[in-house]
Parts: C-alpha cells; sequence; structure tokens
C-alpha cells in the first residue's frame, strides 16, 4: 500500500515534470523515455515527543532522457515548482483529489547528474506520527506532604 505522503510527492512530481512514463520497481532494460523512476525512500525514525515518533523520508528520484541534460531539464522543473510553493507539496486524498490546505513540507530540494541521460532528484522530510494510543487512567484525587519551616511538623493536605 502505498503511503498518503509518498503518493502526494508521486502525483506532485510526475506531473510538474509533464507526466514521463513512471517506474516503480526495477526499471526494465528497455525502459521508454523521458521516464521517472520512484524507488523506495530510505527512512530513519526516532522518538520525538512522549506521544509521538518520527519517520525521516529520504527519497532518490531518477529522471532518465536521450540526453544528461534533458533528463536535468525535467528534474529542474520539478525543483522550480516545489520552491515556487515555499517547500510545500499537496497532501491528496485517497481518489487523488487535493486536500485543502493539507501539506507536506519538504526539505530543500537537490538535483544532480548522476550519469549520461540520467539526473537525480533528492526529497527528503519528516513525518510525525502518534504511537499506539492506549488508554490511561486519570487521577482522581491526590494527597501530598509538606514540612513547615518552623518545627518539621508535618502537615497532611488533601486536594
Amino acid at each position: 500500500m502505498l503511503e498518503q505522503e509518498t503518493a502526494s510527492i508521486i502525483k506532485f512530481v510526475t506531473e510538474t515534470a509533464e507526466n514521463p512514463y513512471p517506474y516503480y520497481w526495477n526499471v526494465p532494460q528497455n525502459f521508454m523515455i523521458p521516464a521517472i523512476y520512484f524507488p523506495t525512500p530510505e527512512i530513519l525514525t526516532g522518538g520525538e515527543t512522549f506521544l509521538t515518533y518520527y519517520i525521516d523520508f529520504h527519497w532518490y528520484i531518477q529522471f532518465f532522457h536521450k540526453t544528461a541534460q534533458q533528463a536535468y531539464g525535467l528534474g529542474q522543473k520539478v525543483v522550480m515548482a516545489i520552491k515556487k510553493q515555499r517547500n510545500l507539496i499537496p497532501l491528496i486524498a485517497q481518489d487523488g483529489s487535493i486536500i485543502k490546505n493539507h501539506w507536506i513540507r519538504i526539505e530543500d530540494p537537490s538535483l544532480e547528474v548522476i550519469e549520461n541521460g540520467t539526473a537525480q532528484l533528492t526529497i527528503s522530510w519528516r513525518s510525525r506520527r502518534p504511537y499506539q494510543e492506549t488508554e490511561t487512567a486519570k487521577a482522581q484525587r491526590f494527597y501530598f506532604d509538606t514540612v513547615s519551616k518552623k518545627g518539621g511538623e508535618k502537615n497532611d493536605n488533601k486536594k
């Protein structure tokens, strides 16, 4: 199953690059060009708060064309579109429609030629998620003891 964030990025990148032929698994030997390859993103995880953890995604998306310059041109359209939107990519619903006022904030993208006919776009972002919630019992009352400054007398205060 494709995650909502990765599906949103795929849609944005593909449409911005004027719909090159997409590949999601291994690129076949005789693939069509222009093309775009979405490998599985790298992920790193960590704890963030008592209630949430984070997943850092790093995605190395490749553009293919007849020359390195043409592949780079496809990727450059995407980089410029991301920057024009202040690094915000619209989040999409399951039906592919854009969810109003919901975005994925990505880090500054990078683009480089990696070999003849291939350019690589790097997109990274942090996704925050809640831990599995369990019900907890809330305290109804609590008691605390204090010691007065005068003689070390103990006071029992109830709240």
